[in-house]
């Protein structure tokens, strides 16, 4: 019984570390050095949209330049005036102009069902 168990144990273990890979692979195949930094921005704002950008700072204990380079580099165009990754937006608050909520683009939506795709299959 303990050698089923393990083996079992075993099974699971490897499929979990399967997915976790794919997952690291579906963010590589967008930037194949993709900081783990822009990966969890684009968690956070996927689970919160419309979250403001400022929020970010608390939320993942990150300094402003970095919140900024890592939303720069999710949008339209990263800090160097290059093509960003397009998967999210930043909109201008209407009430307050000065602040910017933070959004997934149609892509950033795409990439999370494949995010949850793989999740789903893991299970």
């Amino acid at each position: 019984m303990a050698m089923t168990t393990s083996l079992a144990n075993a099974e699971t273990a490897r499929r979990g570390i399967f997915s976790a890979l794919q997952l690291i692979e579906t963010f590589r195949e967008l930037q194949h050095d993709m900081p783990m930094q822009t990966v969890s921005v684009f968690f956070v704002i996927a689970m919160r949209p419309g979250l403001y950008q400022r929020e970010l700072l608390n939320l993942l204990d990150l300094s402003q330049p970095s919140i900024s380079r890592n939303v720069m580099a999710l949008g339209e165009t990263n800090r160097h005036g290059e093509p960003g990754l397009g998967l999210i937006e930043q909109r201008r608050d209407p009430l307050d102009a000065r602040q910017f909520t933070l959004h997934l683009t149609p892509a950033g939506k795409e990439l999370v069902n494949r995010v949850l795709s793989i999740i789903a299959c893991a299970g």
